[in-house]
Parts: structure tokens; C-alpha cells; sequence
């Protein structure tokens, strides 16, 4: 297993704060007083995820629009369960939820993945434990380019 690249941990502290990075903040031109939607990942192991306000709304358009009733419903429910809306701070500081730090199992130090639609937090043992399946679609995709 290949250690985890520095740039991506980060520590959830007792009070249940992350600081989010530098780049993370300037890519969602965060300030003190704005709003990022947390959302926890829909399978298990369970990691979460964050979107600013206007990612947000764009994700949550796209959903609605395309999925099907049944499962439309299905999405609106589990969002309405499990979504939080948090601030940010002066600091790029953002509380999470003790329900949501138990249900991803988010303390001490996680791995912060800056991806193109959201930002996703893992617990460092889950992620560590996953490598093997990144792994194997980054090769997938990767041997399919050459």
C-alpha cells in the first residue's frame, strides 16, 4: 500500500472543525459567512462530501432533472435525512456535525480529495484501505489512453 500524499491530510479537531487548504478555499472563493453544503457519500464505507452553494444547486438541478420518480423521491429523502449547511470562518475553519464525523468516522487526521464536482473527506484508514480499488481504475483507465 502506497502512503497517502501530505498535501491531502488534513485533521478534524475535538471541536469537530477542518480547515480546509488554501487551494480549496480560493477554488470556491470562500469568505467568512459562506455557506458549503456537506453531504455524506450514499455507500459504505461512508466518506463526505462538499460542495459550495453553487455547486450545489448545479449537482442537485442535474439529479432532479435526469433521475427517473421513484428514484428522484429516493434522492430527495436521503438528502432531506442527511444534508448539512455549514459557514465557513474567517479562518477557512468549517464545523462538522457530530453525526456526520460518527457516521464517516471523521477524526484526527483525513484525507482531503479536492475532485472536480465536490471536495470528498475520508477517513484515513478507510482511504488507505481503498487504495487498492483507486489503483486498479486508475490502470484501467490509464491502459485504455495509451
Amino acid at each position: 500500500m502506497h502512503p497517502i500524499n501530505d498535501k491531502c491530510l488534513h485533521t478534524v479537531d475535538q471541536k469537530g472543525r477542518l480547515q480546509l487548504s488554501r487551494h480549496i478555499r480560493d477554488r470556491f472563493k470562500l469568505k467568512k459567512g459562506d455557506r458549503l453544503v456537506l453531504l455524506p457519500s450514499s455507500e459504505s464505507p461512508y466518506y463526505l462530501e462538499i460542495r459550495n452553494t453553487a455547486q450545489w444547486k448545479e449537482y442537485e438541478a442535474k439529479v432532479l432533472e435526469q433521475a427517473p420518480g421513484e428514484v428522484k423521491r429516493n434522492f430527495i429523502r436521503f438528502v432531506e435525512l442527511f444534508k448539512e449547511t455549514v459557514l465557513a470562518d474567517g479562518q477557512g475553519r468549517i464545523s462538522i456535525p457530530r453525526r456526520l464525523r460518527e457516521m464517516c468516522k471523521l477524526d484526527g487526521e483525513v484525507a482531503v480529495l479536492n475532485i472536480p464536482f465536490c471536495v470528498e473527506v475520508w477517513n484515513k484508514d478507510t482511504i488507505s484501505h481503498s487504495q487498492q480499488t483507486f489503483s486498479q481504475a486508475f490502470k484501467e483507465i490509464n491502459d485504455q489512453l495509451q
